[in-house]
């Protein structure tokens, strides 16, 4: 078996946001051990290694030792920006890695050009407005309630219980401060009320498998205003349950589509989700694409939607991670450009 090695980032310094958002980047002490671990006993001869300010030169020295990189770096040296960065730096180097290119994390990383270039082929998503300055006049067309949230930001930064807004106040209020937090143009969209639906897949090209579809539930939220996967939820102590989403099968097999086309359309690769809201008249409305996932498993406190998804089928937390890696080696060992032909 070739040999594994884990790359990830420890964020301890604030680059962009609020000093919040760097709880969630803690579960990374728990998966790291896990992940070791389990590869291990699976046979895989597997090490770690942080993605700091010398990473390049440290793999640069281990190259030939290394037979596939575990891209679990969601950031750069130490801080909690440039996760692009990694994956460009496997690639310099010629290195195998698991999941996202870095073409692939620049521009699904922009939620408006997903949206835009999606739509071409034919996803739909909710109407939206870009704000750059925070000043621009509300488009004509847009109703609310609205929905802002930074427009390059992951894993539920910089979402929160009030970022739906119901007013121009409330919402001049919020794209103000997202902007100033995050410091990057803010993304403001038709609020879909309704369903939040996850789909995720493994696999590339005809062996892409897509896993049954996943409800978000939201039983504590005030109001449907506040049933959206928001930080609160996601890393500030709120509950939200996950589900096998109970959908006709038409609307499944739509679903299915929309995210088969999302995930080839954008060049994802390996492993991915893709986040939908659907109304009450069954409309579907894409939110966005997700590389690289989480593959954590769903205790020690932890909640990660793919692992949930494959749990619908049977998967164990511990096969995901082993498929995802063996996925990305068949990758490798069908593409002409492999940097290391003898794994």
């Amino acid at each position: 078996m070739p040999d594994v090695l884990i790359l990830y980032n420890k964020a301890t310094t604030l680059e962009t946001g609020v000093e919040s958002d760097l709880i969630s980047e803690q579960e990374i002490d728990i998966i790291v051990p896990l992940v070791t671990e389990l590869l291990r006993a699976r046979g895989y001869d597997t090490d770690t290694m942080l993605a700091d300010l010398d990473v390049w030169e440290k793999l640069r020295l281990q190259k030939s030792t290394i037979g596939i990189v575990l891209n679990l770096a969601e950031a750069f040296g130490g801080g909690n920006t440039n996760e692009t960065v990694v994956p460009a730096i496997l690639e310099g180097l010629k290195i195998p890695f698991t999941g996202a290119s870095a073409l692939n994390m620049n521009f699904s990383q922009d939620k408006e050009k997903t949206k835009l270039v999606l739509k071409t082929y034919g996803i739909p998503s909710a109407p939206h407005q870009l704000f750059r300055e925070g000043t621009e006049p509300l488009r004509r067309g847009l109703r609310f309630p609205l929905i802002v949230k930074p427009v390059r930001q992951e894993a539920s930064i910089g979402i929160y219980e009030d970022s739906v807004v119901t007013n121009r106040e409330e919402l001049y209020r919020k794209v103000q401060e997202s902007i100033q937090r995050y410091g990057q143009p803010t993304l403001v969209e038709q609020f879909i009320r309704g369903r939040e639906i996850s789909v995720g897949m493994f696999g590339n090209g005809s062996e892409l498998h897509v896993f049954p579809p996943l409800e978000f539930l939201f039983e504590d939220a005030p109001s449907e205003l506040q049933q959206i996967r928001s930080y609160e939820y996601k890393w500030g102590g709120k509950k939200e349950q996950m589900v096998r989403a109970d959908l006709p099968q038409e609307m499944i097999d739509k679903l299915v589509e929309y995210s088969r086309i999302a995930f080839t359309a954008t060049d994802c690769r390996d492993y991915a989700r893709m986040d939908f809201r659907v109304d009450d008249q069954g409309n579907i409305y894409l939110l966005e694409v997700n590389y690289n996932p989480g593959i954590g498993p769903n205790t020690h406190g932890l909640n990660n939607t793919l692992t949930m998804m494959a749990s619908f089928e049977g998967m164990t937390f511990e096969d995901l991670v082993e498929q995802v890696v063996l996925i990305a080696l068949n990758r490798y060992r069908k593409s002409n450009d492999n940097p290391n032909p003898n794994e």
